[in-house]
């Protein structure tokens, strides 16, 4: 199994575990696709049952969307500040409400 795929599946699970309080409040769902250093992509979706992974199929049905590589996404989860500088420079990308994004990115 790829390694980053191995380390995308225990984020989930951790994030599940330490904020399912949060998660159950959403109203909207993101949906993140995460590129890896292989080419492939993963997709996961959070919404208020939990962060999981899912087919690229939901692209079409989820409005709100953020875009990045694996390693973009390290360096958010260790320092969150990055994300402004992220965004501006074009590393990361953003598709829908922002603010909504925003708000769920955060907690």
């Amino acid at each position: 199994m790829n390694q980053e795929i191995h380390e995308i599946k225990n984020l989930i699970e951790r994030i599940n575990q330490e904020h399912i309080s949060y998660l159950e409040g959403l109203n909207s769902k993101v949906l993140l696709e995460i590129h890896l250093k292989d080419g492939s992509s993963v997709f996961v979706e959070i919404s208020k049952h939990g962060l999981k992974t899912v087919k690229p199929d939901l692209k079409k049905t989820i409005q709100n969307q953020v875009i990045l590589s694996f390693k973009d996404l390290k360096k958010l989860i260790d320092n969150p500040s990055n994300i402004l500088r992220f965004l501006t420079t074009g590393r990361v990308k953003v598709k829908g409400n922002i603010r909504e994004i925003f708000e769920i990115l955060e907690n």
